[in-house]
Protein backbone atom coordinates (compact mmCIF):
# COMPACT_ATOMS: atom_id res chain seq x y z
CA UNK A 1 0.00 0.00 0.00
CA UNK A 2 1.41 3.76 -0.78
CA UNK A 3 2.71 4.90 2.23
CA UNK A 4 0.47 8.14 2.05
CA UNK A 5 -2.76 5.93 2.60
CA UNK A 6 -1.21 3.65 5.51
CA UNK A 7 -0.41 6.77 7.00
CA UNK A 8 -3.73 8.40 7.17
CA UNK A 9 -5.60 4.85 7.81
CA UNK A 10 -3.30 4.22 10.91
CA UNK A 11 -3.99 7.36 12.25
CA UNK A 12 -7.32 6.16 12.93
CA UNK A 13 -5.92 2.92 13.84
CA UNK A 14 -3.87 4.77 16.56
CA UNK A 15 -7.05 6.15 18.17
CA UNK A 16 -8.73 3.21 18.20
CA UNK A 17 -6.36 0.85 19.59
CA UNK A 18 -3.91 2.86 21.49
CA UNK A 19 -5.65 5.68 22.72
CA UNK A 20 -9.04 4.51 23.68
CA UNK A 21 -7.24 1.53 25.49
CA UNK A 22 -5.49 4.11 27.18
CA UNK A 23 -8.56 6.49 28.28
CA UNK A 24 -10.26 2.93 29.41
CA UNK A 25 -7.56 2.34 31.46
CA UNK A 26 -7.41 5.64 33.12
CA UNK A 27 -10.95 5.95 33.51
CA UNK A 28 -11.36 2.36 35.03
CA UNK A 29 -8.66 3.03 37.89
CA UNK A 30 -10.08 6.82 38.66
CA UNK A 31 -12.35 6.63 41.59
CA UNK A 32 -15.18 8.69 41.77
CA UNK A 33 -15.27 10.42 45.57
CA UNK A 34 -18.77 10.45 47.16
CA UNK A 35 -19.24 14.86 46.54
CA UNK A 36 -18.90 13.68 42.77
CA UNK A 37 -21.43 10.71 42.81
CA UNK A 38 -23.61 13.99 44.06
CA UNK A 39 -23.55 14.98 40.84
CA UNK A 40 -22.93 12.35 38.42
CA UNK A 41 -24.65 9.00 40.06
CA UNK A 42 -23.83 5.90 42.14
CA UNK A 43 -21.37 5.19 39.96
CA UNK A 44 -17.69 4.17 41.38
CA UNK A 45 -15.02 4.69 38.57
CA UNK A 46 -15.51 7.37 36.03
CA UNK A 47 -15.49 4.55 33.27
CA UNK A 48 -18.66 3.71 34.92
CA UNK A 49 -20.10 6.87 34.37
CA UNK A 50 -18.70 7.17 31.09
CA UNK A 51 -19.99 3.55 29.77
CA UNK A 52 -23.33 4.14 31.78
CA UNK A 53 -23.86 7.91 29.71
CA UNK A 54 -23.37 6.18 26.27
CA UNK A 55 -19.89 8.35 26.34
CA UNK A 56 -17.72 5.83 25.05
CA UNK A 57 -19.81 4.83 22.01
CA UNK A 58 -19.95 8.59 21.06
CA UNK A 59 -16.00 9.23 21.37
CA UNK A 60 -16.32 5.15 18.76
CA UNK A 61 -18.67 7.56 16.39
CA UNK A 62 -16.00 10.33 16.54
CA UNK A 63 -13.30 7.25 15.24
CA UNK A 64 -15.83 6.23 13.02
CA UNK A 65 -17.11 9.50 11.04
CA UNK A 66 -12.93 9.96 10.94
CA UNK A 67 -12.15 6.79 9.20
CA UNK A 68 -14.90 7.64 6.95
CA UNK A 69 -13.11 11.07 6.40
CA UNK A 70 -9.74 9.16 5.29
CA UNK A 71 -11.78 7.33 2.72
CA UNK A 72 -13.03 10.31 1.45
CA UNK A 73 -9.54 11.74 1.38
CA UNK A 74 -7.70 8.55 0.08
CA UNK A 75 -10.20 8.54 -2.67
CA UNK A 76 -9.24 12.36 -3.60
CA UNK A 77 -5.50 11.88 -3.45
CA UNK A 78 -5.71 8.86 -5.90
CA UNK A 79 -7.37 10.94 -8.30
CA UNK A 80 -5.61 14.19 -7.89
CA UNK A 81 -2.27 11.71 -7.83
CA UNK A 82 -3.56 10.17 -11.60
CA UNK A 83 -4.27 13.48 -13.15
CA UNK A 84 -1.58 15.29 -11.78
CA UNK A 85 -2.97 17.64 -10.14
CA UNK A 86 -0.60 19.64 -7.81
CA UNK A 87 -2.99 21.06 -5.16
CA UNK A 88 -7.01 21.83 -4.85
CA UNK A 89 -7.22 25.06 -7.12
CA UNK A 90 -6.51 22.44 -9.97
CA UNK A 91 -8.74 19.82 -8.61
CA UNK A 92 -11.70 22.86 -8.26
CA UNK A 93 -10.69 23.27 -12.42
CA UNK A 94 -12.46 20.07 -12.81
CA UNK A 95 -15.81 19.97 -14.24
CA UNK A 96 -16.21 16.27 -13.41
CA UNK A 97 -15.08 17.02 -9.86
CA UNK A 98 -18.86 17.72 -8.54
CA UNK A 99 -18.78 18.67 -4.80
CA UNK A 100 -19.15 15.50 -2.68
CA UNK A 101 -18.15 12.86 -5.58
CA UNK A 102 -15.75 11.44 -3.37
CA UNK A 103 -17.95 10.35 -0.39
CA UNK A 104 -20.50 8.62 -3.07
CA UNK A 105 -19.37 4.81 -3.65
CA UNK A 106 -23.19 3.29 -3.11
CA UNK A 107 -23.76 3.56 -6.38
CA UNK A 108 -22.39 3.56 -10.22
CA UNK A 109 -24.04 6.69 -11.07
CA UNK A 110 -22.62 10.26 -12.72
CA UNK A 111 -21.78 11.96 -9.40
CA UNK A 112 -20.84 9.43 -7.70
CA UNK A 113 -16.56 8.23 -7.14
CA UNK A 114 -17.21 5.01 -9.05
CA UNK A 115 -18.42 7.27 -12.25
CA UNK A 116 -15.72 9.17 -12.13
CA UNK A 117 -12.95 6.67 -11.12
CA UNK A 118 -14.29 4.45 -14.21
CA UNK A 119 -14.27 7.29 -16.60
CA UNK A 120 -11.42 9.33 -15.76
CA UNK A 121 -9.05 6.61 -14.63
CA UNK A 122 -9.90 3.48 -16.55
CA UNK A 123 -10.32 2.09 -13.18
CA UNK A 124 -13.29 0.31 -12.14
CA UNK A 125 -13.70 0.69 -8.47
CA UNK A 126 -16.32 -2.39 -8.60
CA UNK A 127 -13.64 -4.49 -9.33
CA UNK A 128 -11.75 -4.24 -6.02
CA UNK A 129 -13.04 -6.77 -3.81
CA UNK A 130 -12.95 -4.54 -0.85
CA UNK A 131 -15.43 -1.82 -2.56
CA UNK A 132 -18.40 -3.53 -0.49
CA UNK A 133 -17.22 -2.65 3.09
CA UNK A 134 -16.20 0.51 1.86
CA UNK A 135 -19.77 1.21 0.94
CA UNK A 136 -20.75 0.03 4.01
CA UNK A 137 -18.46 1.77 5.97
CA UNK A 138 -19.65 4.98 4.59
CA UNK A 139 -23.11 4.01 5.16
CA UNK A 140 -22.46 3.78 8.75
CA UNK A 141 -20.27 6.91 8.58
CA UNK A 142 -23.21 8.91 7.56
CA UNK A 143 -25.69 7.84 10.15
CA UNK A 144 -23.24 8.64 12.61
CA UNK A 145 -22.27 12.11 11.24
CA UNK A 146 -25.76 13.00 10.40
CA UNK A 147 -28.17 11.22 11.84
CA UNK A 148 -25.91 10.90 15.90
CA UNK A 149 -26.44 7.09 15.49
CA UNK A 150 -30.36 7.09 14.99
CA UNK A 151 -32.08 4.65 13.19
CA UNK A 152 -34.43 5.53 9.67
CA UNK A 153 -36.03 3.95 7.04
CA UNK A 154 -32.87 5.21 4.77
CA UNK A 155 -30.66 3.75 6.69
CA UNK A 156 -32.29 -0.06 6.93
CA UNK A 157 -32.73 -0.22 3.43
CA UNK A 158 -29.24 1.22 2.46
CA UNK A 159 -27.62 -0.77 4.29
CA UNK A 160 -30.20 -3.81 3.08
CA UNK A 161 -29.22 -2.98 -0.27
CA UNK A 162 -25.12 -3.43 0.14
CA UNK A 163 -24.90 -6.42 2.55
CA UNK A 164 -28.37 -8.11 2.19
CA UNK A 165 -28.65 -8.13 6.08
CA UNK A 166 -32.70 -6.51 7.27
CA UNK A 167 -31.92 -4.75 10.20
CA UNK A 168 -35.92 -4.37 10.55
CA UNK A 169 -35.93 -7.63 11.54
CA UNK A 170 -32.77 -7.22 14.32
CA UNK A 171 -33.71 -8.30 17.66
CA UNK A 172 -31.91 -5.00 19.00
CA UNK A 173 -34.50 -2.79 16.91
CA UNK A 174 -37.62 -5.22 17.27
CA UNK A 175 -37.29 -5.07 20.97
CA UNK A 176 -37.61 -1.31 20.83
CA UNK A 177 -40.11 0.93 19.67
CA UNK A 178 -38.61 2.10 16.70
CA UNK A 179 -40.00 3.55 13.99
CA UNK A 180 -42.55 5.39 17.08
CA UNK A 181 -39.39 6.56 19.10
CA UNK A 182 -35.92 7.06 18.60
CA UNK A 183 -33.31 4.32 18.06
CA UNK A 184 -30.11 4.05 18.43
CA UNK A 185 -27.79 1.85 17.01
CA UNK A 186 -24.22 1.15 18.07
CA UNK A 187 -23.71 -2.40 16.58
CA UNK A 188 -21.04 -1.42 13.91
CA UNK A 189 -18.96 0.27 16.21
CA UNK A 190 -18.16 -3.30 17.55
CA UNK A 191 -16.55 -3.99 14.08
CA UNK A 192 -14.55 -1.12 14.06
CA UNK A 193 -11.14 -2.61 13.78
CA UNK A 194 -12.13 -4.62 11.00
CA UNK A 195 -13.41 -1.99 9.10
CA UNK A 196 -10.21 -0.38 9.48
CA UNK A 197 -8.20 -3.55 8.14
CA UNK A 198 -10.82 -3.44 5.26
CA UNK A 199 -9.94 0.27 4.20
CA UNK A 200 -6.28 -0.56 4.09
CA UNK A 201 -6.84 -3.49 2.23
CA UNK A 202 -9.05 -1.92 -0.26
CA UNK A 203 -6.58 0.53 -1.10
CA UNK A 204 -3.91 -1.69 -1.19
CA UNK A 205 -5.72 -3.14 -4.08
CA UNK A 206 -5.38 0.17 -6.07
CA UNK A 207 -3.16 0.20 -9.73
CA UNK A 208 0.08 1.93 -8.79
Amino acid sequence: MNEYYKKRINKVAETQSFLRHFLVSLLKKTKINTEVKKIFGNYNTYYDYWHASFNDRFFDMGTFIRLGSEIELCLRHYYMDKKGYKNLLELNKDPSCVKGVFQRVQNCKQGSAIYLYKTELGYDLTTNKELIKIQEIMMHRHLYAHNSGLVDDEYIKGIKDITGHDLSKEVKIIRTNYPQEDVYYFEPLKRLNEFIEDCKRFFGNFPQ
